[in-house]
């Protein structure tokens, strides 16, 4: 029996790496099945780097739509919505819950079903630990994200008098980019640059904050992400909490160094010494790193570099998450078949 497969998430309306992610496993499978996404948000509110077709799309609003679906969902907060909508009506609803982060608050409140992927160690460590749920439930499949034909492989440093370092990400709290500012401001040698791309509820404030310093630049919205990784040196991230990132996935596709600190399955990405540094909660500290790669060696760098690609074609490739997703997706399946097969005897 073939189930319908729906992908579920909240924000659609904006750009984001679970959304990403979403996206990107649901136009893997959607060959091998009848697999649509379901969301909250308008056709015509969806991103439009999502380049979904409306075919695809499903607006949610009710809850037997469910009835007989496979549901994956990527959102906490949804996940407890969709259980409890499921034992209010009864559903004969499969959910596989797909965990893109460490959370640290209301695992009293959470619901979760039986299948569960989590997208780093670090998540699956939070998943076991904090809420308390089996091991044996877990499944770790790591984020991947397709090669870029344009990829830019001579792995050397820029040739100019800048070290340009990107910081790609939404510019809100958890992921500094103000506290990074102001905290630095002063503090970084005239050849150190950082660049903020992405927009997000402190972009002004951001923005008026780098006017002030020459280290630091806003980029917005950047449409081809790719284009300008291979135009700079480093990839950056110091959020308060993480899953798996997709930027420094990204950083690695491209064979770039990696600087990031100790949350999430950020040091699974980032390999402090093999192919990247690890930025300490300390702003001397990181100053004192940032301001170290003047005097890297072109060698380390190059060595680095490397060291990023090899990581990438290891860990975090598209092909390899799309054929994991599918092989879960198909036990699933096969453990329905089997239910619905007993239930007739």
């Amino acid at each position: 029996m073939a189930l319908e497969i729906l992908s579920l998430t909240k924000d659609l309306d904006q750009f984001g790496g679970a959304q990403k992610v979403l996206m990107d496993i649901h136009r893997g499978i959607k060959n091998e099945y009848n697999a649509k996404v379901l969301g909250f948000s308008k056709f015509s509110d969806l991103h439009a780097k999502y380049n979904i077709d409306k075919s695809e799309y499903v607006k949610f609003k009710n809850p037997f739509y469910l009835n007989n679906k496979l549901l994956i969902v990527h959102d906490r907060r949804i996940i407890t919505f969709i259980m409890a909508l499921k034992r209010l009506f009864f559903l004969n609803t499969k959910i596989l819950y797909v965990s893109h982060c460490v959370y640290d608050s209301l695992n009293w409140a959470s619901l979760f079903p039986t299948d569960i992927v989590s997208i780093s160690g670090k998540v699956s460590d939070n998943l076991i630990n904090y809420f308390q749920l089996k091991e044996r439930n877990i499944r770790l499949i790591y984020n991947g994200i397709k090669d870029d034909d344009n990829t830019d492989l001579t792995y050397n440093k820029k040739k100019s008098n800048k070290i340009i370092i990107l910081y790609a990400a939404r510019v809100y709290g958890l992921k500094r980019q103000l506290e990074i500012v102001n905290n630095l401001a002063n503090k970084l040698a005239p050849e150190i640059e950082i660049h903020f791309a992405g927009t997000g509820p402190d972009y002004q404030e951001l923005v008026d904050k780098c006017k002030q310093s020459p280290n630091f630049k806003t980029l917005g919205f950047i449409e081809n992400i790719s284009e300008l990784i291979n135009k700079v040196d480093y990839l950056m991230l110091f959020s308060e909490r993480e899953g798996l990132p997709i930027s420094l996935i990204e950083g690695t596709m491209h064979g770039k160094p990696l600087l990031a600190n100790d949350v999430g399955g950020n040091l699974e990405i980032c390999v402090p010494g093999e192919n990247g540094f690890l930025l300490e909660e300390n702003w001397e500290c990181i100053a004192d790193t940032l301001n170290a790669l003047v005097t890297l060696p072109e060698d380390e760098y190059l060595r680095m570099s490397k060291n990023s690609r090899k990581r990438y074609e290891c860990m975090f490739t598209y092909e390899t998450m799309v054929s994991r997703y599918i092989d879960v997706i198909n036990q699933m399946q096969q453990n329905t078949v089997s239910i619905f097969a007993n239930s007739s005897i």
